[in-house]
């Protein structure tokens, strides 16, 4: 498709008549369209077209019906219903009363081509820009960014029906791919084994069958695997994507050993010997949670647990703007495979922000976000870190009687340590602990058996301090005694709105279920969400609506009032 941009002016009389008859107090879309104009350019999403061939629809139009859309919680379907039927949106897209609309499949088309284009992130980031324009939103100022999982468009597995449905896929794959071949090298047996989908009444109970049914799965795998290399066979067969997940999922869950293995012709494999393909436990090792697939329809969703919630699939970042005056917009979206951790996302999360003009001065997080290095990292950029900063897991600092690095007096240009007792530390090493540079801090045993106050320091014959480098201890060192004032309590109160909006997000739009197989499409997902509702929030500040309080019941209202003197 070609794109012939089109002039977006001012909406039709007959359409604004009719607007303004049928909503005299006003309308959100309406204050949009007013206010803010179109948002979107044709010229914008010029580079998703081809220089020439068939006209595509009007591209700005798409953007924001893709949107409301989403606003409103909608099919593809009933969105292309909506553009003929409903005159709030007519007003907002700026068409005519007869105008026919288009067909449903051009939404699709439309995500499908900002995915490919990579401009996921565009319909957001434009919608930003625009609001920075007319002063609703401000750079260096506060915001606030929390994190929730993301199930996967797939059924979730367990690892014996994960490496089945892989099997069943692959075979479906060279099915449709290779059908002579298939039929010249697929076992007869398989076609009761992998006929349907893998279901747990199938398996066999107790630990020993269900190894050794999992060993003849293995086995088929392998025979398959083994004839797809084999000097004679097409080399375009290695190439199927489901053929090489299967050869990652064999890996991650089986080996093989020189101990020959002979299978019965009955059983439905080879009779002749082979080595044995053995089921992977925990003995063997497994690789970590963001290589292992989760599953063969979508090999980018991973498992992960945070506290008592287990998922399969990804994880989602929401940042969003909290200054008072203004409306509360998301300025960011980061999604990312499920295992990975808070702490790591903070950075590219930073960098976005950075990259759009709106690092705040002051960014509200939850402990998950914050280390000593992420500490120092975010001052450098003239970011205030606001969150609960590391516990010290020490038995001195949770008995609360002994002896804590605060207790110790460092002077690190000597490098040198001195202890409560008054006794100076007798070496000072760089160690490499947990991934990060840390120093090792060693006193003398002759000083510590002796010592008086040896029970409240140390457990061993000598104490020894792990120390992070100078800048990182005593940034998270402020950090820990800005925590116990009670000015951080009131300024952290604010972080809790997030946990509102990711609500919001689930309860109305479903943010946490991906529509979509991959991480570039759930990704896209998750912008059209915040960016919608971004419209739905400016809709109601042009309004003039205001943030409602936290509802409570009668009870809790009575009970937390004064007590009448």
């Amino acid at each position: 498709m070609s794109l012939r941009p089109t002039v977006s002016g001012d909406v039709p009389t007959s359409t604004a008549s009719v607007a303004r008859a049928a909503f005299p107090r006003g309308n959100p879309y309406l204050l949009l369209r007013d206010r803010l104009g179109t948002i979107f350019t044709d010229a914008q999403f010029a580079p998703l077209f081809a220089p020439c061939g068939r006209p595509a629809e009007c591209p700005w139009r798409l953007a924001l019906v893709t949107l409301l859309q989403f606003a409103d919680n909608l099919s593809d379907r009933r969105a292309a219903d909506a553009v003929r039927s409903r005159i709030d949106w007519k007003y907002l897209l700026g068409l005519e009363l007869t105008d026919p609309g288009f067909d449903a499949s051009v939404l699709s088309e439309f995500r499908s081509r900002l995915v490919a284009g990579g401009l996921e992130e565009h319909l957001l980031d434009t919608l930003l820009v625009l609001c920075r324009e007319h002063k609703l939103l401000t750079a260096r100022g506060r915001q606030r960014t929390d994190s929730t999982h993301v199930l996967g468009a797939v059924r979730s597995l367990n690892r014996l029906a994960c490496v089945t449905e892989t099997m069943r896929a692959a075979l479906n794959a060279l099915a449709s791919a290779a059908p002579a071949w298939l039929r010249a090298h697929a076992n007869p047996i398989w076609i009761q084994r992998y006929s349907k989908p893998a279901d747990d009444y199938d398996v066999p109970q107790g630990e020993a069958k269900r190894q050794v049914h999992a060993e003849q799965i293995g086995h088929d795998g392998h025979q398959l695997l083994a004839a797809i290399t084999a000097p004679d066979a097409p080399a375009w067969l290695r190439e199927i994507p489901a053929v090489e997940l299967l050869r990652q999922v064999w890996v991650q869950n089986f080996y093989l050993t020189d101990q020959a293995q002979t299978v019965e012709p009955g059983v439905g494999a080879f009779s002749e010997a082979t080595p044995r393909v053995r089921w992977r436990t925990e003995h063997e090792g497994f690789p970590p949670s963001l290589l292992m697939a989760g599953s063969p329809y979508d090999p980018e969703v991973h498992y992960a647990k945070k506290g008592t919630t287990a998922w399969i699939g990804y994880k989602v970042h929401l940042t969003e703007a909290c200054d008072e005056g203004g409306p509360h917009l998301i300025t960011h979206v980061e999604a990312t495979s499920a295992p990975v951790v808070d702490l790591d996302a903070l950075d590219d999360i930073h960098a976005a922000l950075e990259a759009k003009g709106l690092l705040p001065d002051t960014h509200l997080v939850d402990a998950g976000y914050v280390a000593a290095d992420q500490l120092v990292a975010s001052r450098k950029k003239g970011v205030t870190l606001l969150g609960p900063a590391p516990k010290d897991y020490q038995w001195q600092a949770r008995s609360g009687e002994g002896f804590t690095v605060q207790d110790f007096v460092l002077d690190w240009d000597r490098e040198v340590a001195t202890c409560p007792a008054g006794h100076e530390s007798k070496s000072w090493s760089p160690d490499y602990h947990q991934r990060r540079t840390a120093f090792k801090v060693r006193f003398s045993t002759t000083d510590c058996r002796p010592c008086p106050l040896k029970a409240q320091c140390t457990r061993s014959g000598r104490r020894l301090l792990t120390l992070r480098p100078r800048e990182e201890h005593e940034t998270l060192e402020a950090a820990r005694q800005r925590e116990e004032q009670l000015a951080f309590s009131k300024e952290y109160r604010q972080r809790a709105g997030i946990e509102g909006t990711i609500s919001a997000g689930v309860r109305v739009l479903h943010l946490r279920r991906s529509r979509y197989i991959g991480l570039a499409k759930t990704h896209l997902q998750h912008v059209l969400t915040a960016a919608s509702m971004n419209l739905i929030r400016l809709g109601a500040a042009l309004a003039g609506t205001l943030l409602a309080r936290t509802r409570q019941s009668a009870f809790t209202k009575h009970m937390m009032a004064p007590t009448p003197a």
